[in-house]
C-alpha cells in the first residue's frame, strides 16, 4: 500500500489538489503508471479540459489506493 502523506514536503500537507507531477513525485512513480491507473483501473481524477491538464485529489486517490 501507497502513503502519499509519507513523500509530502510539511508545507504542502494543506494542499489538497496537485498536478500529474506532483501526484507522480508523492507516489514515487511513473507517469505511465499513473495514466494506466486512471484509465483503467479508475484512479480518480479531473481533467482541466482548456488546458488538458489532469489533477488529483490527496483524500480521493489516497482512500482509492487503500482499497485497491
Amino acid at each position: 500500500m501507497f502513503s502519499l502523506i509519507s513523500n509530502i514536503e510539511e508545507r504542502d500537507r494543506d494542499i489538497s489538489v496537485v498536478s500529474m507531477k506532483q501526484m507522480m513525485k508523492e507516489l514515487n512513480i511513473s507517469y505511465s503508471t499513473i495514466y494506466r491507473w486512471c484509465k483503467y483501473k479508475d484512479m480518480p481524477h479531473y481533467k482541466v479540459k482548456q488546458s488538458n491538464k489532469v489533477l488529483f485529489n490527496r483524500n480521493k486517490v489516497q482512500d482509492w489506493l487503500e482499497n485497491q
